[in-house]
């Protein structure tokens, strides 16, 4: 990667555990929130064109 890619990457992951998200090592554009607050709880929300709406 570019030297301005890893840079856009590294403010990611710095905002992102500044928030209280720790990154996964196999993949650096994903995170898990630390103290998750319903741990065993799985959220699924339906995606359209309808929920753009406003």
């Amino acid at each position: 990667i570019t030297p301005e890619q890893y840079e856009n990457r590294m403010i990611l992951r710095n905002a992102m555990m500044a928030h209280g998200f720790k990154p996964l090592a196999e993949e650096w554009w994903h995170f898990t929130l630390e103290n998750e607050p319903y741990p065993d709880t799985y959220f699924t929300f339906p995606i359209n064109s309808e929920s753009l709406e406003q």
